[in-house]
């Protein structure tokens, strides 16, 4: 029997290799196409057939994600009336490894006719694809890792990894931030890390914790039992946060025999606690309190000017999912 893993470090070796091949001979006319998209007003439409299709789906993706309109056309759907998405101020990045596809050749005259441009990305210079194209990016492929030479591998990698450079050429030229892709991301882990803000999660108005600075124990108690953060702040008649009592304070001042008739949230509270920013990052401060060398499950939000507009939860802020 053949040993397995050496078919699949052969079929690496001949895609690396050809990786390799396609890097150290880069076609110059790929800064060409970087130039005409930055500068066009419309979107990108990418098209292929078969596999390539499958690769032109993903770059389409990859360059809406960050920051270049894009949209994955299929021939066949061109050809029977969805060529009407595409306008004359788009670039159409056409992928086909051998140029001879009569699905995709069928279509771009069309698409040029519309008074689009078209960018052909194909190992062949002598295809129709070429011919059709505008633009003309050649992708050589030293080898394919089917032994047969049949199967597109190296060569949708290629078209893959292009696309893939393409993309992120045009995010750092349009000086694309995490910002811009968080608008982009809104769902999932990535995206709520990139664009939820402590105000967004932070308990706030009624559901926020504070006392004043002359309240007596049983008031604190029943503040911190009320709103169940574990924790109260301490405020003046202004709202400005003086100091903090946790569950902690007043254990502590239980063990050390400090709960004394009459003592006051002034005389309990922590004149010093940890306390965030309503602009900062959730999951910036969701990190902060978790490395503390003692960490902390609750803290004050704070403005610039010291009002006291909310609490943060750490157990809130894993709930969002962070």
């Amino acid at each position: 029997m053949k040993d397995i893993l050496k078919i699949v470090e052969r079929a690496l070796d001949d895609e690396i290799a050809s990786i390799r091949h396609f890097r150290d001979n880069l076609d110059e006319r790929i800064s060409e196409c970087i130039e005409l998209i930055l500068n066009s007003k419309g979107k990108v439409v990418v098209t292929g057939v078969g596999k390539s299709g499958d690769i032109a789906q993903k770059i389409s993706h990859t360059m809406s994600s960050t920051g270049t309109a894009a949209i994955f056309l299929h021939p066949t759907d061109a050809a029977h009336g969805d060529s009407g998405v595409v306008g004359k101020d788009d670039v159409v990045l056409a992928i086909g490894k051998s140029g001879e596809s009569e699905e995709l050749n069928y279509i771009l005259p069309t698409l040029k006719n519309l008074g689009a441009k078209v960018v052909g990305m194909t190992a062949n210079p002598k295809s129709k694809l070429a011919e059709l194209s505008d633009i003309l990016i050649l992708t050589p492929v030293l080898r394919e890792a089917c032994l047969l030479e049949l199967a597109p591998t190296s060569s949708t990698t290629i078209a893959l990894m292009l696309g893939d450079a393409i993309a992120m050429a045009l995010m750092e030229l349009k000086n694309f931030q995490a910002d811009d892709f968080a608008l982009y991301h809104p769902a999932g882990r990535l995206g709520k890390r990139l664009s939820l803000h402590i105000s967004d999660v932070m308990r706030k108005d009624d559901k926020n914790a504070f006392v004043s600075e002359t309240a007596g124990l049983d008031e604190i108690l029943k503040e911190i039992t009320r709103k169940g953060l574990g924790a109260t702040g301490v405020v003046d008649s202004n709202g400005i946060l003086l100091g903090l009592i946790t569950d902690f304070d007043i254990r502590k001042a239980l063990t050390n025999k400090k709960l004394i008739e009459g003592v006051t949230a002034k005389e309990m509270m922590n004149v010093s606690p940890s306390f965030f920013s309503p602009e900062e990052k959730a999951y910036d401060v969701l990190t902060k309190m978790e490395n503390r060398e003692r960490p902390i499950s609750v803290a004050p939000v704070v403005t610039k000017d010291k009002k006291f507009v909310g609490m943060v939860s750490l157990h809130d802020l894993l709930q969002k999912g962070l």
